[in-house]
């Protein structure tokens, strides 16, 4: 068959592991978001997850010419998205629940770790699915604080701020999960039930484990409370991942009429059908299973049997990864990693067709997905950081055609037989796939099991963590703590919990997400302050800009001492009538050149921020202008003699004095300054 792979996202990745379509496009970033203008009614909104960066590329009016992408993460990454490698989207819009429990436009992620904290802890184990609340734009999710600032101040709506992900949930069974999908089910008062890929399983090296989550009442942002939640562990499915990886993805899918679960199985090159609604409680998992939640009765940790399964739906592949299917649900597409992508019949499990990317270059294909809009299938590939386009008739909905191989004949005495079993022995007693020799192991469990629980993680029993009443302020007595070391006493978990986002024992700039050369103070259970980053403004009544820093709490007037090697951030919020550029001179000059062509007031920075990345070559003195305004002079130790630069004019031959972007259009303004030749 023909068929053409056409790459349609190529930058804002860092090996991407799989991507989802948003079911609400718009419904995050709003019309405005960290200062940059969204076209929130063009096309669709396609969310990618980046394994390096621990973080998300929203790729927004995806597929028209307004599209553009934006990265965003949890500013405790190293916990809530340490290796992110899945998600899922709660798509259901019409459940019948009440708008204020219903999570739809909420999602999950699957994090591939064992909560080391990006290597620098000794690993604990408590880690799973982290659940976000996409919405900020809906009335009733006004101030629910679903994006904050570093500081943990509402970051909806047109802020010119980075906004960072708050997450709604956790939990904290499933660690080196490696693949998410949620369950298309109405029964559940939230409907915020997804199926996991758990690698570890018992740790006996028997392979991982399905595992279902029932998030039930998500404690929301702010709230560190998992007392009400539902996990149930499914030991008869056996999974395994390739252990020749060292980063996978495995895809899995729930069949919205049939209430089947697919679910790519790496480590045996097949894929594993599972009925989600079969299975019977067994045993309290407490016992096999000590690292958990929560200890409260409300939470269940459970461990399910007799589930009917295929082991092998699908079996003969070579590490399979992503996973989709198409939009009538009739056929199951099917990545390997090394560059295939196969389409089988659902009711068959037969071959429909194959395709081969691997001479194009593509051999490290990750999560699939297929378009609610058109049908096209779509996948990422991890090593060229590549969203990729499979426009082929045999893949899309629009032009598909093809013999179905089922047999119309079986297919109806199935459904005689179904009907005949079922109204005498009761409704689901009919299966194909069903052990009926099964039983569950009846065990009673101990009740002491319901007084313990894990003491690495949030349910920490150190005084200095929280008492029963939650976070406690005694706390801040682990400000104080330096024995940071891999196998140390201190507990990271009880950090966050301590409200800690800033800590020199947390993983790359003491857990902060400051630019380059930055250092972070902490506001216990609020965010993180920087001392590279400042707030640009206009006092109208003075007539010049002011300059405020959250970390050392001041505003500066005329002058900012800077430090060559350090990235600065610069969050403007003057308004589209006062633009703002950095210059070589106090006067507003427009008209330099900058990345090849020149700026123009229209694309200055007047919401947003500019990043100024200065190192020993960047002039010792530089100047924040707008036009009409007094300027705030910018001394930058270890900079450059200002003697070489010097305003030029468009039109001249010579290099360019900037070499820049603007938050105009782009993420940032990130301005490298050369010398004037």
């Amino acid at each position: 068959m023909t068929f053409e792979a056409d790459v349609v996202v190529s930058s804002g990745l860092d090996n991407p592991r799989d991507l989802a379509f948003h079911p609400t496009p718009g419904l995050h970033l709003g019309n405005h978001s960290e200062g940059r203008v969204f076209n929130p009614d063009e096309g669709e909104e396609l969310w990618v997850v980046n394994g390096n960066s621990h973080g998300i590329t929203i790729v927004a009016s995806f597929g028209t010419a307004a599209q553009q992408t934006i990265f965003r993460r949890d500013r405790g990454y190293y916990h809530y998205m340490n290796n992110v490698t899945a998600l899922s989207f709660n798509t259901v819009k019409e459940s019948g629940r009440n708008i204020v429990q219903d999570t739809v436009n909420y999602f999950a992620v699957c994090n591939d770790n064992l909560n080391d904290y990006v290597g620098t802890k000794e690993p604990n184990y408590f880690m799973g699915p982290t659940l976000y609340d996409t919405d900020t734009t809906s009335p009733h999710k006004a101030g629910k604080k679903n994006t904050v600032n570093r500081l943990g101040e509402d970051c909806s709506g047109d802020s010119a701020d980075q906004c960072f992900f708050l997450h709604a949930d956790m939990l904290h069974e499933s660690p080196a999960c490696i693949g998410i999908t949620h369950d298309p089910e109405v029964v559940t008062a939230y409907g915020a039930v997804y199926w996991a890929f758990d690698t570890t399983g018992d740790k006996s090296g028997n392979g991982g484990q399905l595992v279902k989550f029932d998030f039930q009442q998500p404690h929301g942002p702010g709230s560190m409370d998992h007392s009400f939640a539902a996990v149930r562990r499914y030991t008869e499915v056996k999974l395994f991942r390739d252990e020749n990886l060292s980063h996978s993805h495995a895809g899995m899918v729930v069949h919205p009429t049939k209430r089947v679960l697919f679910i790519v199985n790496p480590g045996r090159g097949s894929i594993v059908s599972v009925d989600i609604d079969s299975g019977r409680y067994s045993r309290t998992a407490r016992a096999e299973y000590p690292i958990y939640s929560n200890k409260l009765p409300s939470f269940e940790y459970s461990i399910y049997e007799c589930v009917d399964q295929e082991e092998v739906f699908i079996g003969g592949l070579k590490s399979p990864s992503g996973l989709a299917l198409s939009l009538d649900g009739s056929r199951l597409f099917v990545a390997e990693r090394g560059g295939r992508i196969l389409a089988y019949e659902v009711d068959t499990g037969a071959l429909l067709q194959s395709i081969d990317l691997s001479s194009r270059g593509y051999t490290s294909i990750g999560g699939l997905a297929v378009s609610p809009e058109t049908g096209i299938l779509y996948f990422v590939d991890m090593d060229t950081n590549k969203v990729v386009k499979i426009d082929a008739a045999g893949f899309t909905d629009s032009q598909c055609t093809y013999q179905s191989l089922a047999d119309s004949g079986f297919q109806a005495a199935l459904d005689v037989a179904k009907t005949e079993v079922e109204s005498e022995c009761g409704e689901s007693t009919f299966s194909l796939t069903r052990d009926y020799t099964c039983e569950v192991d009846g065990t009673i469990p101990n009740s002491t099991l319901f007084e313990q629980v894990h003491t690495d993680g949030y349910a920490s029993d150190n005084p200095d963590v929280q008492s029963t009443a939650g976070m406690d302020a005694s706390a801040a007595l682990l400000a104080n703590r330096t024995d940071c070391e891999y196998d140390s006493d201190l507990n990271f978990d009880a950090l966050l919990l301590g409200g800690y986002y800033c800590h020199v024992c947390l993983p790359r700039n003491d857990g902060s997400s400051c630019d380059a050369g930055g250092s972070c103070a902490n506001v216990q259970w609020e965010g993180f302050t920087c001392d590279n980053e400042f707030f640009i403004d206009l006092d109208y009544e003075k007539g010049n800009l002011v300059a405020s820093s959250h970390y050392f709490n001041t505003s500066f007037l005329s002058e900012l001492e800077l430090v060559a090697g350090v990235t600065y951030r610069f969050t403007v919020r003057t308004g589209a009538a006062n633009p703002v550029l950095i210059a070589t001179r106090p006067d507003y000059l427009p008209v330099l050149t900058v990345a090849s062509r020149s700026i123009e007031p229209s694309g200055a920075v007047s919401k947003g921020p500019i990043l100024l990345k200065s190192d020993s070559a960047t002039p010792s003195v530089l100047y924040l202008t707008s036009p009409g305004a007094s300027a705030i002079k910018l001394t930058i130790r270890g900079g450059a003699e200002t003697s070489d630069w010097g305003p030029r004019d468009s039109s001249s031959s010579v290099a360019p004095l900037f070499h820049a972007t603007t938050t105009a259009a782009l993420v940032s303004a990130a301005l490298t300054l050369v010398p004037l030749l």
